[in-house]
């Protein structure tokens, strides 16, 4: 279950174990390639699929069950309809007979008679799938409409084909090796389909067939042939016959050697000189032939002079660049023979991506710059290759960084980072920062230097680690932020193996630029109840105040009411000492603590006393202390605590005023509010008797509110619609002495 993946180079570019159960189900005894990805099928009939060719993990997926009980005879992957798209399915011909179509969620018959079927093939349009039996029954199905037979026939073949792949959409090639009387190896290709008649071919040594979306490549050991249906438009020049095409041709020879049979045959074809004309232009698009090319292209330029309404040139403008690429590409040193409907379906793009991983850098990005397509892929590629070619070399970090920056600055976005990557990988760190410092986007920058970091010795780590972290801190980036810090700590920064001390460090270094790793990491561990070490971090970086406030922190996370007492003491001490006591914030911040320690241990107190509360006392602020000691009927305790906590009166009646009426003192609150003078008002009373619905109470209270427009409020909220008539009448009749006195 081992696959290894290749360059054109035979550059080993990954290798990878599938899955680790084809080895415990006896290995793989059949497998499909298609180009996303490999299936594989197991001597124990268990189907894995791969999706990718690079790595296994989330790509590789089990099949369901397949059922059989005899090892089946082939396999054939219908690549999915997207290419990153996973939905693939595979077609098992077993040796029963049934042809089964598989996924991950199940696998059904798909109803094909006549088996069993020993070669599947899919078109490389992906619409039509060829299947060959072993009885020589040949079908083509259509994969769109449920596997419906399109065409069949019959063949003399009764063996098993070596390969079978299809030219084109047309028709099929089939490779077989027989065996002669004399006991030597017979290589034969047959090539045909259902309405055509079957072609052999024999060779003389073994062959491989490469299926292309025109024809097909017969890869032979001492040469490389290309197959492929005549196209019509060719037919159409080389028929025999007086077809428009052909005397189009025929009239631009006349014209050239200047016979004046060219008009006789120009006027014999002017209703259909349009279409000689676009015959002409497709058939050049299929010739190999660069005298033939420029035959055809010189003919339908000569007929476009006597159309009435010259055609777009739009496809003749392509047509002559792809077949200037096509013809240049043929030519020694590249030796690609590539024709236009195979450099049409890759794109100018991706014929530049194949040419750079031919190592043909120069060809490529000339080609991208007469296109206009971009190039910093190939340059990229090159400055790759480049620092691999060099490796051992005496060439110095500063030659090369020279030499890729010129190559590199008429280009703008090319990633300098994924070079520094390979320059890492040779062994040259060095090389590495100089082009790392090129590179325009941080998030990239960032990473690389982290990778480095990682991957280098002990002084490249600090020194790649140091570069992160005074970049991280100037982008204020979130997730650069977090993953820096992690890095650098080398783990979770909660976690036991963080180490701290190379952190601190580097923060001492630059205490200013460095201040918000600091202050993530401080909030990190706080976040994290991690009080020793963020208190350990502030104490090395000489912040007093900070260690106190962790101190502070540390005390109310402290369930203990002893513990927390502790601490409070421990902070309040801190506060007071070093260049914190000269700050009036520590100031307070002291008195604070000393406050709270009081307080609590004023609530150890009152745990003491009642500990038999449904609720202990410590831990809770003063408000709610106060609250609690009205709500269980100590007043007088509540009374001391106040006068001890030196808190005002109408700060402390707001709270008993709430706390009597929530806890359903309301007679307490009567008889405070009748008896004593009220220090905020009677409107709190009022309202905290209506909240409750005690309107018997509230209503005595009403008249002591000065505002007359809360008097009346109140009143029509206890339906007393005419008090508050009164009421407004009352602040009528202020509002005009106030007017009298002011005339």
């Amino acid at each position: 279950g081992v696959v290894r993946t290749f360059s054109v180079m035979c550059q080993q570019l990954s290798a990878f174990t599938v899955d680790d159960r084809i080895a415990s189900e006896n290995g793989a005894a059949l497998a499909a390639l298609w180009p996303g990805g490999v299936a594989l099928l197991t001597r124990k009939h268990s189907l894995f699929v791969n999706a990718s060719v690079m790595k296994s993990g989330e790509a590789c997926q089990r099949f369901a069950d397949l059922r059989v009980t005899k090892p089946p005879l082939c396999l054939c992957v219908l690549p999915p309809p997207r290419e990153d798209s996973r939905q693939v399915q595979v077609i098992v011909g077993t040796a029963e007979g049934p042809v089964l179509l598989a996924d991950r969620h199940g696998c059904r018959d798909i109803g094909l008679d006549e088996g069993p079927y020993v070669a599947f093939a899919v078109s490389p349009s992906g619409g039509l799938l060829a299947g060959l039996s072993e009885g020589g029954v040949f079908k083509v199905l259509s994969i769109e409409d449920d596997f419906n037979v399109v065409e069949v026939a019959s063949l003399e073949i009764r063996k098993r084909p070596k390969q079978m792949v299809w030219c084109g959409d047309d028709c099929i090639a089939l490779y077989l090796v027989k065996v002669t009387p004399s006991d030597s190896m017979q290589h034969v290709l047959f090539v045909g389909g259902p309405k055509n008649d079957w072609i052999p071919y024999e060779y003389t040594t073994p062959i491989h067939l490469v299926s292309e979306c025109d024809g097909f490549r017969i890869l032979g050991a001492n040469r490389v042939e290309f197959v492929q249906r005549v196209p019509e438009s060719i037919e159409a020049l080389d028929s025999i016959g007086c077809d428009p095409p052909a005397m189009l041709c025929y009239a631009h020879e006349c014209y050239e050697k200047g016979d004046f049979a060219a008009q006789e045959s120009l006027r014999y074809i002017k209703q259909h000189l349009a279409d000689a004309v676009a015959t002409c232009v497709d058939a050049a698009q299929h010739e190999f032939d660069p005298a033939k090319i420029k035959a055809r292209l010189e003919a339908a330029v000569f007929g476009r002079h006597f159309l009435r309404e010259p055609p777009d040139p739009a496809r003749f403008v392509e047509t002559c660049k792809n077949c200037r690429i096509c013809l240049q590409l043929r030519l020694p040193p590249y030796d690609i023979p590539m024709t236009v409907q195979q450099l049409e379906k890759l794109g100018i793009p991706g014929t530049i991506s194949r040419l750079a991983q031919r190592r043909h850098h120069l060809l490529a990005f000339r080609l991208g710059s007469w296109v206009g397509a971009p190039c910093d892929r190939v340059l990229f590629h090159w400055a790759c290759e480049r620092l691999r070619a060099v490796r051992g070399t005496a060439i110095t970090d500063q030659q090369l960084c020279t030499e890729i920056m010129d190559k590199f600055r008429d280009t703008p976005g090319v990633g300098f980072a994924e070079v520094a990557c390979v320059a890492a990988e040779m062994h040259r760190p060095h090389l590495a920062t100089m082009l790392v410092n090129h590179e325009p986007r941080t998030h990239a920058q960032i990473q690389v230097l982290l990778q480095l970091a990682r991957e280098g010795a002990d002084d490249s780590h600090l020194m790649m680690l140091r570069m992160a972290m005074e970049r991280t801190a100037q982008s204020w980036d979130p997730d650069l932020l977090n993953s820096t810090l992690t890095a650098a700590l080398g783990g979770d920064p909660c976690g036991r193996d963080a180490n701290l001390q190379s952190f601190v460090k580097l923060l001492q270094e630059k205490p200013q630029e460095l201040q918000v790793l600091d202050d993530l990491l401080a909030r990190t561990l706080t976040r994290g109840k991690q009080f020793d070490r963020c208190r350990t971090l502030h104490e090395q970086m000489g912040r007093n105040r900070l260690v106190a406030h962790t101190a502070v922190a540390q005390a109310l996370h402290k369930e203990e009411a002893d513990e927390r007492k502790r601490w409070l003491r421990v902070a309040r001490d801190m506060f007071k000492q070093g260049e914190a006591a000269m700050n009036l914030d520590a100031e307070f911040c002291s008195d604070a603590t000393a406050t709270e320690v009081d307080l609590l241990q004023v609530q150890i107190g009152l745990d003491e006393k009642w500990p038999n509360a449904t609720s202990r006392f410590a831990g809770r602020s003063l408000i709610n202390t106060l609250c609690r000691l009205i709500e269980i009927g100590e007043i007088v305790e509540a009374d001391n605590l106040r006068t001890k906590m030196k808190m005002s009166d109408r700060r402390y009646w707001r709270i008993k005023v709430r706390a009597l009426a929530d806890s359903g003192k309301f007679e307490d609150l009567n008889m405070m509010a009748t008896h004593r003078t009220s220090p905020i008002g009677y409107e709190p009373i009022v309202e905290a008797f209506l909240k409750h619905d005690r309107h018997d109470l509230a209503r005595p209270f009403v008249p002591r509110v000065r505002d007359p427009e809360q008097q009346a409020a109140f009143y029509t909220q206890m339906g007393m619609e005419e008090e508050a008539r009164v009421a407004l009448a009352q602040r009528s009749d202020r509002a005009g002495v106030v007017g009298v006195f002011q005339n």
